[in-house]
C-alpha cells in the first residue's frame, strides 16, 4: 500500500477534559504517515496548553489558535493549510480505533474510491451506548448511484417520507449521521470543487459539507464497520442546542437556507434536483419546534412562545414548501398536524401541541 500522507483536521473548543484522549488515539494509529491538523478555536479553558505540549512531542502535530469563529471557520483554516491526499475530520472530544486510518485509507486505494463511509459507535460514561453501521449495503457506489441512493439520507427528509410517516410507516424519517468524522474524503474533490464549510452555520455545517460534497464525489465506498466513538456529553455544542429551542429555531432557519444554497449550487452543477429530498425535513421541523416551545417555561409567557415559533412556521420559504407538499389523505391522527399545516391553521396547531404537552406527551420521529 502507498504510504500517502493523510491529514487529520481537528476543530477544538473548551475540550480540556477529553482532548488529550482524542490525540493519544490519533498517535498511536497503526497507520504512521499523518499530518494532525488541530485548531484552536479560541478556548478558554487548558485546552490550547495541552495542545501545545502535545505539539512538542510528535512532530507531526500542527496547533492554530485562533479566535473564536466557529467549527466551520476553524475546518476551512485546517483546510487550508493541510497537505494530505485525504482528509479526516474529527472532533476533539472523541476518539477512535488504533487502526481506523490504515482500514480506511486501504479501502479507499483498493476501491479506488474518492470517499469511504464507515460506522461508529455512541459512546457515554465510559461504555458504548450504541453501534451504528451505514444502512447502506457495504460496497462501492459511482456518480449517479450517489445521488439518487447516498445523498438524499443524508441530506434530510423528503415529502414521500413524511407522508410514509403520516401511514404509519416505521423508520420513516431515519436520517443518516452526516457528521464528516464518519467518512474519509477526498483533497481532490474538495480543491477543484472549491468546498469549504459556511461560516456562521453553527449548526448543521456537516449536513451542508457533505452533501455538496457528494454531488461532486465519483466512487463511494461504504464499509459496513465502525470505528469512530462519539463521546455524548452534556456540554457538546450539540448537546446544548438540542436543549435550547431558541438555539435550536435559529439553527433550523439557517440551515434551510443554507440547504437552499447548496440544492441551487447542486442542481446548476449537475442538473439534479435534491429539493424533493429534503424538503419534509422542514415540515418535521415546524412540528419539533412547536413541541420544544409549546411547554410551559418560566421565562416566557404563551403568547410569547407562539410568537417565536410563528417565526418559523410563517416563514415564506417555509410556508412555500408546506404548500407544495403533496399530501396524501390518510385517515388517523397522524395527518391532522399536516392538514393544519396546509390550511394556515398555525394558531390551532400550537394550541393543541401545548395541549398535548400539558398531558407529558413527547414528540417522537420514529
Amino acid at each position: 500500500m502507498e504510504n500517502k500522507k493523510i491529514s487529520i483536521i481537528i476543530p477544538a473548543y473548551n475540550v480540556a477534559d477529553y482532548i488529550a484522549k482524542c490525540l493519544q488515539s490519533i498517535i498511536n494509529q497503526t497507520y504512521r504517515n499523518l499530518e494532525i491538523i488541530v485548531v484552536d478555536d479560541g478556548s478558554e479553558d487548558a485546552t490550547g496548553q495541552i495542545l501545545d505540549e502535545y505539539s512538542k512531542k510528535d512532530e507531526r502535530i500542527r496547533v492554530i489558535h485562533q479566535p473564536n469563529q466557529g467549527v466551520s471557520v476553524a475546518r476551512n483554516a485546517g483546510i487550508g493549510v493541510a497537505v494530505g491526499e485525504y482528509y479526516f475530520f474529527f472532533d476533539g472530544d472523541d476518539f477512535m480505533e488504533p487502526d481506523t486510518v490504515e482500514n480506511v485509507y486501504r479501502t479507499a486505494r483498493e476501491q479506488q474510491a474518492d470517499t469511504v463511509i464507515y460506522g461508529y459507535y455512541r459512546y457515554e460514561k465510559g461504555t458504548v451506548k450504541e453501534t451504528c453501521f451505514p444502512r447502506f449495503e457495504e460496497g462501492l457506489y459511482r456518480d449517479g448511484e450517489i445521488l439518487e441512493r447516498l445523498l438524499p439520507t443524508f441530506v434530510g427528509v423528503s415529502y414521500e417520507n413524511v407522508n410514509r410517516f403520516i401511514a404509519g410507516e416505521k423508520g420513516t424519517l431515519y436520517v443518516e449521521n452526516p457528521a464528516l468524522w464518519r467518512c474519509m474524503v477526498s483533497a481532490e474533490v474538495i480543491r477543484n470543487n472549491h468546498l469549504i464549510f459556511k461560516p456562521g452555520l453553527k449548526v448543521g455545517e456537516d449536513t451542508v459539507f457533505i452533501s455538496e460534497y457528494l454531488s461532486c464525489a465519483k466512487r463511494c465506498y461504504v464499509l459496513r464497520r465502525c470505528f469512530y466513538y462519539l463521546v455524548t456529553r452534556e456540554t457538546s455544542t450539540i448537546y446544548v442546542y438540542e436543549e435550547n429551542p431558541l438555539s435550536k429555531l435559529e439553527g433550523k432557519m439557517n440551515l434551510l437556507a443554507a440547504r437552499q444554497e447548496i440544492t441551487e449550487r447542486i442542481l446548476e452543477r449537475t442538473g439534479v434536483d435534491i429539493g424533493d429530498k429534503w424538503k419534509g425535513t422542514v415540515l418535521m421541523s415546524v412540528m419539533e419546534l412547536a413541541f420544544l416551545l409549546a411547554p410551559a417555561r418560566e421565562d416566557m409567557t404563551w403568547i410569547q412562545r407562539w410568537k417565536i415559533w410563528k417565526t418559523y412556521a410563517k416563514h415564506p420559504e417555509v410556508l412555500k414548501t408546506v404548500k407544495e407538499f403533496p399530501l396524501k389523505w390518510k385517515p388517523g391522527i397522524l395527518i391532522v398536524p399536516f392538514l393544519l399545516m396546509k390550511l394556515h391553521l398555525s394558531f390551532l396547531l400550537f394550541i393543541a401541541v401545548t395541549c398535548l404537552s400539558s398531558t407529558g406527551y413527547t414528540f417522537q420521529r420514529s
